[in-house]
């Protein structure tokens, strides 16, 4: 009976899994640090919540301090509630 060139195949597939499991996660690690060096994330949330933030206090959809200005209670009404004005 002849042997195969390897005897044990199981600690081939180990170590083979080890060295893709450590490459994995490098290149999370890596990418994790590129993300937080960019601000990606944050610019992600803060950059669409400045118009929703708008549209929360004034009901328009601008950023917050162009849209205090454009508020209804801000308009000049030419109507009044007392009847003898």
């Amino acid at each position: 009976m002849r042997k195969s060139f390897v005897a044990n195949r199981k600690g081939q597939l180990v170590i083979e899994a080890v060295l893709l499991m450590v490459v994995m996660v490098g290149i999370f690690v890596a990418s994790m640090n590129a993300l937080r060096g960019s601000n990606f994330l944050a610019k992600m949330v803060t950059g669409p919540w400045d118009r929703v933030a708008g549209m929360m206090e004034s009901g328009v959809w601008s950023p917050a301090k162009d849209a205090r200005q454009k508020h209804p209670n801000q308009r000049n009404r030419g109507i009044s509630i007392d009847p003898n004005r």
